[in-house]
């Protein structure tokens, strides 16, 4: 039997960010991965979707078998960059499938590990089967002729615009308005990409059958990987969602539970429920997970942002980000909409645009905030329009 303070299962963002921490207070942390490490984020998915999604903003762009090269060439030196520091820093790797065989005995192949702590970062997987739009960021499959990709969410659009970008005829299959699932992406935002993304050329529709492709992409959505038949002493939902309490513990007390085998998916989602659960073995459960304080940004014809409810506002402004004077002399079109609750503090903030990022980390940050404190921001800087927003908010918010 081999003994650690926690024991890890999956690598990917919840899993990784999970070791970090813990190894940072000098715990002793085995990680259990039976893939790649760093999961379907960093391989696969968020990391080197943003690669490409730059080379498709390019003017000038390599032909896409070279260029999911080049994106996969850095892709492994930072997965062999980020093991190497783990490593370092006492973390003991284990490659193998992980099996819960007692509620405090993980079983990888030959070996027993065991530990006071457990958490499980097992990640999700393609909700349909098929070609994946991990396939194709990956470059397990290469794209040819007419590209139809099915499902009007993130994931849909995002390929969908670099793909075209590429150069490929390429159609994207939806049911309703493209992100019809996100309730914080106002209608009229989602009708915005939707249009832009016909005039970038790709064409929308409503069934495979209006299609003539040569390869069909499904981005429909992925399920919680979790296979409880491995982790028997841990509840699951009627979805497949580990069940969890809001500390992120299991069921069974001090298993916890961070990535996608809880709702909401997504990398962001994964690195908070990481720090949550973490702060909650070493402290003891006093640190909830809130969803709402973790952005989430879409990167397609236009990128959208969101961080908060917009069911927590009581008032809604909309602006033009022309307001702010770096966006209106660099010709960034794009929308905000900010919200409010009874006493002015900021809860909800979504934005359509290009390079978004900067107002919604900002905003991210003074979450829950009323605004009246000092903010030295950069000038000039898309962060300042913040200045204007407080400005017009103190006119509405009496």
């Amino acid at each position: 039997m081999e003994y650690f303070d926690t024991i890890i299962v999956g690598s990917g963002p919840g899993g990784y960010m999970s070791a970090k921490l813990l190894l940072e207070k000098r715990k002793r942390i085995a990680l259990v991965e039976k893939s790649l490490f760093g999961g379907v984020c960093l391989n696969a998915g968020c990391i080197p979707k943003e690669g490409l999604y730059k080379l498709a903003l390019s003017e000038s762009k390599p032909e896409w078998k070279v260029a999911v090269q080049r994106i996969q060439g850095k892709v492994i030196e930072i997965r062999d960059t980020a093991l190497k520091s783990l490593v370092s820093k006492g973390l003991t790797y284990i490659e193998g499938e992980g099996e819960l065989i007692d509620e405090r005995v993980v079983k990888v192949g030959s070996r027993r590990l065991t530990a006071q702590h457990i958490i499980l970062a097992c990640g999700s997987k393609q909700r349909e089967p098929g070609i994946s739009p991990e396939d194709i960021l990956r470059g397990l499959i290469l794209p040819k002729g007419n590209v139809c990709v099915v499902g009007g969410g993130a994931a849909g659009c995002e390929l969908a615009f670099i793909l075209r970008s590429f150069g490929f005829k390429v159609y994207l299959v939806r049911r309703d308005t493209v992100l019809k699932g996100y309730e914080n992406i106002p209608e009229e935002f989602a009708q915005k990409l939707e249009n832009k993304l016909e005039e970038h050329g790709v064409e929308i529709v409503e069934s495979l059958r209006k299609v003539n492709a040569d390869i069909v992409i499904r981005a429909t959505g992925r399920v919680p990987n979790f296979c409880q038949e491995r982790f028997p002493f841990v509840g699951v939902d009627e979805k497949g969602f580990v069940k969890s309490d809001a500390f992120l513990e299991t069921t069974t007390g001090g298993i916890f539970a961070v990535g996608d085998i809880i709702s909401p998916m997504g990398a962001g989602y994964a690195f908070e429920k990481a720090k949550v659960a973490v702060h909650n073995i070493l402290q003891g459960k006093e640190k909830s997970f809130d969803h709402r304080k973790v952005p989430v940004i879409i990167s397609s014809a236009y990128q959208i942002g969101f961080v908060g409810d917009i069911k927590d506002a009581r008032v809604l402004i909309t602006k033009s980000l022309g307001i702010n004077p770096k966006y209106y002399v660099t010709e960034n079109n794009g929308i905000i909409k900010v919200g409010f609750d009874d006493t002015g503090r900021l809860v909800y903030c979504c934005v359509i645009g290009n390079e978004v990022s900067e107002i919604l980390n900002l905003c991210a940050t003074l979450l829950g905030k009323d605004l009246e404190e000092y903010l030295c921001l950069a000038h000039p800087s898309y962060g300042e329009i913040i200045n204007e927003i407080m400005s017009i908010k103190q006119e509405v918010c009496q």
